[in-house]
Protein backbone atom coordinates (compact mmCIF):
# COMPACT_ATOMS: atom_id res chain seq x y z
CA UNK A 1 0.00 0.00 0.00
CA UNK A 2 1.48 3.59 -1.27
CA UNK A 3 2.16 6.09 1.93
CA UNK A 4 -0.61 8.74 1.90
CA UNK A 5 0.76 12.19 2.43
CA UNK A 6 -1.15 14.29 3.93
CA UNK A 7 -1.51 18.06 3.27
CA UNK A 8 -2.86 20.95 5.51
CA UNK A 9 -3.78 24.42 4.37
CA UNK A 10 -2.39 25.86 8.01
CA UNK A 11 0.14 24.92 10.57
CA UNK A 12 -1.97 22.96 13.30
CA UNK A 13 -1.93 24.54 16.91
CA UNK A 14 0.98 22.58 17.87
CA UNK A 15 3.52 23.43 15.13
CA UNK A 16 2.46 27.14 15.48
CA UNK A 17 3.10 27.31 19.41
CA UNK A 18 6.77 25.45 18.13
CA UNK A 19 7.21 28.02 15.05
CA UNK A 20 6.31 30.93 17.76
CA UNK A 21 8.85 29.87 20.42
CA UNK A 22 11.76 29.32 17.57
CA UNK A 23 10.62 32.99 16.29
CA UNK A 24 10.60 34.70 19.80
CA UNK A 25 13.94 32.76 21.39
CA UNK A 26 15.85 34.03 18.18
CA UNK A 27 14.19 37.43 18.09
CA UNK A 28 15.04 38.01 21.98
CA UNK A 29 18.71 36.37 21.74
CA UNK A 30 19.73 38.97 18.80
CA UNK A 31 18.02 42.06 21.16
CA UNK A 32 20.99 43.41 23.45
CA UNK A 33 19.93 47.22 24.07
CA UNK A 34 17.17 46.09 25.97
CA UNK A 35 19.59 45.08 28.79
CA UNK A 36 19.48 48.95 29.54
CA UNK A 37 15.96 49.82 29.73
CA UNK A 38 12.86 48.58 32.04
CA UNK A 39 9.91 47.18 30.08
CA UNK A 40 6.70 49.16 30.83
CA UNK A 41 3.12 48.26 29.39
CA UNK A 42 0.34 50.95 29.11
CA UNK A 43 -3.37 50.58 29.12
CA UNK A 44 -5.41 49.72 26.02
CA UNK A 45 -7.52 52.26 24.39
CA UNK A 46 -5.66 55.28 26.10
CA UNK A 47 -4.58 56.80 22.69
CA UNK A 48 -0.83 57.03 20.93
CA UNK A 49 1.03 59.14 23.46
CA UNK A 50 2.08 57.73 26.55
CA UNK A 51 3.39 60.09 29.51
CA UNK A 52 6.32 58.98 32.06
CA UNK A 53 6.46 61.75 35.21
CA UNK A 54 9.78 61.95 36.68
CA UNK A 55 10.21 63.35 39.95
CA UNK A 56 13.28 65.46 40.39
CA UNK A 57 15.11 65.21 44.08
CA UNK A 58 14.67 67.94 46.76
CA UNK A 59 17.61 69.82 47.34
CA UNK A 60 19.52 68.64 50.86
CA UNK A 61 18.90 70.84 53.61
CA UNK A 62 22.36 72.18 55.91
CA UNK A 63 20.22 73.70 58.87
CA UNK A 64 16.90 74.11 60.57
CA UNK A 65 15.59 77.24 58.75
CA UNK A 66 12.22 77.33 60.47
CA UNK A 67 13.59 77.42 64.07
CA UNK A 68 13.21 75.23 67.10
CA UNK A 69 9.48 74.30 67.36
CA UNK A 70 8.02 75.78 64.07
CA UNK A 71 7.18 73.69 61.56
CA UNK A 72 9.01 74.17 58.34
CA UNK A 73 7.76 75.42 55.26
CA UNK A 74 5.84 72.64 53.46
CA UNK A 75 7.43 72.19 49.61
CA UNK A 76 5.95 70.39 46.80
CA UNK A 77 6.97 67.87 45.28
CA UNK A 78 8.42 68.51 41.39
CA UNK A 79 8.58 66.35 38.56
CA UNK A 80 8.59 66.38 34.72
CA UNK A 81 7.64 64.66 32.35
CA UNK A 82 8.58 63.13 28.75
CA UNK A 83 6.52 61.84 26.12
CA UNK A 84 6.94 59.20 23.54
CA UNK A 85 4.21 58.13 20.59
CA UNK A 86 3.76 54.60 20.27
CA UNK A 87 4.14 53.15 16.25
CA UNK A 88 2.88 50.07 14.56
CA UNK A 89 5.97 47.84 13.37
CA UNK A 90 5.25 44.64 11.04
CA UNK A 91 7.31 42.95 8.27
CA UNK A 92 5.66 40.07 5.36
CA UNK A 93 7.48 37.90 2.86
CA UNK A 94 6.03 35.48 0.53
CA UNK A 95 6.81 31.79 0.17
CA UNK A 96 6.00 29.71 -2.86
CA UNK A 97 3.97 26.46 -3.14
CA UNK A 98 2.17 25.06 -0.28
CA UNK A 99 3.30 23.35 3.26
CA UNK A 100 3.73 20.05 3.32
CA UNK A 101 2.77 19.44 7.52
CA UNK A 102 2.63 16.48 8.41
CA UNK A 103 5.66 16.77 10.83
CA UNK A 104 7.23 19.59 11.96
CA UNK A 105 8.96 21.33 8.78
CA UNK A 106 12.73 22.56 8.83
CA UNK A 107 12.09 25.06 6.10
CA UNK A 108 9.59 26.88 8.10
CA UNK A 109 11.64 26.64 11.49
CA UNK A 110 14.38 28.12 9.58
CA UNK A 111 11.95 31.00 8.31
CA UNK A 112 10.48 31.29 11.56
CA UNK A 113 14.35 32.05 13.44
CA UNK A 114 15.02 34.32 10.06
CA UNK A 115 11.87 36.89 10.75
CA UNK A 116 12.57 35.91 14.19
CA UNK A 117 15.78 37.57 13.61
CA UNK A 118 14.83 40.18 11.41
CA UNK A 119 12.17 41.30 13.97
CA UNK A 120 15.28 41.82 16.62
CA UNK A 121 17.38 43.22 14.86
CA UNK A 122 15.20 45.82 13.55
CA UNK A 123 13.70 46.61 17.09
CA UNK A 124 16.98 46.51 18.61
CA UNK A 125 18.27 49.32 15.92
CA UNK A 126 15.23 50.90 16.74
CA UNK A 127 16.17 51.19 20.29
CA UNK A 128 19.80 51.65 20.10
CA UNK A 129 19.40 54.55 17.45
CA UNK A 130 17.11 56.03 20.53
CA UNK A 131 19.41 55.84 23.09
CA UNK A 132 22.47 56.92 21.04
CA UNK A 133 20.29 60.43 20.17
CA UNK A 134 19.38 60.60 24.05
CA UNK A 135 22.14 60.20 26.05
CA UNK A 136 24.71 62.23 27.21
CA UNK A 137 27.97 62.13 25.02
CA UNK A 138 31.26 61.40 26.96
CA UNK A 139 33.91 61.47 24.10
CA UNK A 140 36.76 59.35 24.58
CA UNK A 141 40.42 60.76 25.35
CA UNK A 142 38.99 63.56 27.16
CA UNK A 143 37.91 65.43 23.92
CA UNK A 144 35.10 67.96 23.90
CA UNK A 145 33.51 66.67 20.30
CA UNK A 146 33.41 63.54 18.45
CA UNK A 147 36.02 65.20 15.42
CA UNK A 148 38.54 65.45 17.68
CA UNK A 149 38.84 61.64 18.44
CA UNK A 150 42.08 60.43 17.12
CA UNK A 151 42.60 56.50 17.00
CA UNK A 152 44.29 56.57 20.38
CA UNK A 153 40.60 57.70 22.06
CA UNK A 154 39.46 53.77 22.27
CA UNK A 155 37.42 52.20 25.09
CA UNK A 156 39.20 51.73 27.84
CA UNK A 157 39.25 50.61 31.62
CA UNK A 158 39.98 54.38 32.01
CA UNK A 159 37.23 55.75 29.98
CA UNK A 160 34.55 53.09 32.26
CA UNK A 161 36.13 54.41 35.22
CA UNK A 162 34.87 58.17 34.11
CA UNK A 163 31.53 56.84 33.03
CA UNK A 164 30.70 54.95 36.44
CA UNK A 165 31.75 58.16 38.23
CA UNK A 166 29.64 60.44 36.12
CA UNK A 167 26.64 57.96 36.84
CA UNK A 168 27.48 57.79 40.64
CA UNK A 169 27.55 61.01 40.57
CA UNK A 170 24.07 61.81 39.00
CA UNK A 171 22.28 59.67 41.70
CA UNK A 172 22.07 57.10 38.25
CA UNK A 173 20.09 54.15 40.47
CA UNK A 174 21.82 50.61 40.04
CA UNK A 175 20.20 47.71 38.73
CA UNK A 176 19.81 44.96 41.64
CA UNK A 177 22.69 42.92 41.80
CA UNK A 178 24.56 46.59 42.19
CA UNK A 179 26.34 47.19 39.21
CA UNK A 180 25.95 49.59 36.45
CA UNK A 181 25.08 47.74 32.73
CA UNK A 182 26.60 48.39 29.59
CA UNK A 183 26.60 47.06 25.65
CA UNK A 184 29.52 48.33 24.06
CA UNK A 185 30.29 47.36 20.14
CA UNK A 186 32.51 44.22 19.24
CA UNK A 187 35.21 46.89 18.21
CA UNK A 188 35.08 48.50 22.05
CA UNK A 189 35.23 44.88 23.16
CA UNK A 190 38.28 44.02 21.00
CA UNK A 191 40.04 47.40 22.57
CA UNK A 192 38.74 46.50 26.10
CA UNK A 193 39.81 43.21 26.40
CA UNK A 194 43.45 44.07 25.44
CA UNK A 195 44.02 47.23 27.53
CA UNK A 196 46.32 45.85 29.93
CA UNK A 197 45.34 47.85 32.96
CA UNK A 198 41.85 46.06 33.12
CA UNK A 199 42.21 43.58 35.41
CA UNK A 200 40.45 40.29 36.27
CA UNK A 201 36.74 40.36 34.41
CA UNK A 202 34.02 38.23 36.68
CA UNK A 203 32.24 36.06 35.18
CA UNK A 204 28.38 36.44 35.70
CA UNK A 205 27.56 33.19 35.86
CA UNK A 206 29.15 32.23 38.38
CA UNK A 207 26.47 33.80 40.40
CA UNK A 208 23.25 31.90 40.29
CA UNK A 209 20.23 34.17 40.16
CA UNK A 210 17.10 34.11 37.61
CA UNK A 211 18.15 37.95 37.17
CA UNK A 212 21.95 36.28 36.12
CA UNK A 213 20.30 33.79 33.85
CA UNK A 214 18.24 35.95 32.04
CA UNK A 215 21.43 38.13 31.75
CA UNK A 216 23.09 35.19 30.36
CA UNK A 217 20.85 34.09 28.04
CA UNK A 218 21.40 37.55 26.11
CA UNK A 219 25.00 37.21 25.96
CA UNK A 220 25.70 39.61 29.12
CA UNK A 221 28.51 37.24 30.56
CA UNK A 222 31.31 39.53 32.69
CA UNK A 223 31.44 42.16 34.65
CA UNK A 224 34.07 44.92 35.03
CA UNK A 225 34.59 47.97 37.04
CA UNK A 226 30.85 47.96 38.41
CA UNK A 227 29.40 47.68 35.23
CA UNK A 228 27.86 44.36 33.71
CA UNK A 229 28.96 44.23 29.86
CA UNK A 230 27.28 42.90 26.80
CA UNK A 231 28.97 43.31 23.61
CA UNK A 232 26.72 43.79 20.23
CA UNK A 233 27.81 43.33 16.83
CA UNK A 234 24.60 45.55 15.98
CA UNK A 235 26.86 48.68 16.37
CA UNK A 236 26.33 52.14 15.79
CA UNK A 237 29.27 53.51 14.07
CA UNK A 238 29.46 56.80 11.61
CA UNK A 239 32.82 58.71 9.91
CA UNK A 240 34.36 61.52 11.48
CA UNK A 241 38.11 62.19 11.52
CA UNK A 242 38.48 58.46 12.09
CA UNK A 243 35.64 56.08 12.25
CA UNK A 244 34.05 56.00 15.44
CA UNK A 245 31.88 53.76 17.69
CA UNK A 246 28.86 54.08 20.06
CA UNK A 247 29.25 51.94 23.34
CA UNK A 248 26.25 53.19 26.05
CA UNK A 249 26.37 52.66 29.73
CA UNK A 250 23.47 53.39 32.08
CA UNK A 251 21.58 53.07 35.36
CA UNK A 252 18.54 51.65 36.17
CA UNK A 253 15.32 53.79 34.93
CA UNK A 254 17.59 55.77 32.30
CA UNK A 255 15.54 54.92 29.44
CA UNK A 256 12.54 52.80 28.98
CA UNK A 257 10.42 50.68 26.16
CA UNK A 258 7.06 50.57 26.06
CA UNK A 259 3.91 48.04 24.88
CA UNK A 260 0.41 49.11 25.35
CA UNK A 261 -1.44 46.46 26.40
CA UNK A 262 -2.45 43.75 24.67
CA UNK A 263 -0.19 44.20 21.93
CA UNK A 264 2.37 41.85 21.35
CA UNK A 265 5.10 40.78 19.08
CA UNK A 266 4.17 37.88 17.40
CA UNK A 267 4.88 35.48 14.03
CA UNK A 268 1.51 35.62 11.42
CA UNK A 269 1.17 32.55 9.04
CA UNK A 270 -1.56 32.94 6.22
CA UNK A 271 -2.33 30.12 3.92
CA UNK A 272 -4.50 30.15 0.68
CA UNK A 273 -8.16 30.76 1.41
CA UNK A 274 -11.44 29.86 -0.72
CA UNK A 275 -11.96 33.45 -0.61
CA UNK A 276 -8.83 34.75 -1.49
CA UNK A 277 -8.79 37.08 -4.67
CA UNK A 278 -5.29 38.39 -4.42
CA UNK A 279 -3.78 34.59 -4.55
CA UNK A 280 -6.13 32.94 -7.26
CA UNK A 281 -3.97 30.08 -7.86
CA UNK A 282 -2.94 29.61 -4.20
CA UNK A 283 0.80 30.36 -5.74
CA UNK A 284 2.55 31.27 -2.15
CA UNK A 285 1.44 31.40 1.69
CA UNK A 286 2.75 34.66 3.30
CA UNK A 287 4.40 34.56 6.89
CA UNK A 288 5.26 37.99 9.09
CA UNK A 289 6.20 39.81 12.18
CA UNK A 290 4.27 42.21 13.92
CA UNK A 291 3.91 44.40 16.94
CA UNK A 292 0.78 47.05 17.38
CA UNK A 293 1.95 49.77 19.53
CA UNK A 294 5.53 49.90 20.32
CA UNK A 295 7.84 53.11 21.61
CA UNK A 296 11.43 53.22 23.60
CA UNK A 297 12.36 56.62 25.02
CA UNK A 298 15.50 57.93 27.54
CA UNK A 299 13.65 59.13 30.59
CA UNK A 300 16.95 60.66 32.16
CA UNK A 301 19.52 61.46 30.18
CA UNK A 302 22.07 62.09 32.96
CA UNK A 303 21.45 58.37 33.71
CA UNK A 304 22.76 57.40 30.37
CA UNK A 305 25.98 57.73 28.54
CA UNK A 306 27.04 57.21 24.88
CA UNK A 307 30.98 56.37 24.97
CA UNK A 308 31.99 57.81 21.49
CA UNK A 309 35.43 56.10 20.64
CA UNK A 310 37.74 54.87 18.01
Amino acid sequence: MADVLTLTSAPSAEMMTFYKREFLDTADKVRKYDLLVEKQSFPANSGKTVNFTRTIHFDPITSDAAGEGVNPTAVAFSAETVSAVVAEYKYTTKISSLFKLTTIDTGLTAKSKELGYHMGISLDTLLRNTLVAGATAQYAGSKTDKTRITSAGTLSVAELRIAHNTLFTNCAPTFENGNYRAVITAQGLYELKGDTTAGNWINIGIYNSKENAEMLKKGMIESLYGFDIAASNNQYSEASTVTIYHSLVAGKGAAAEVQVAGSNARLIVKTPGANSTDNPTDAYSTMSWKTDAYTCKVLNAKWILDIIHA
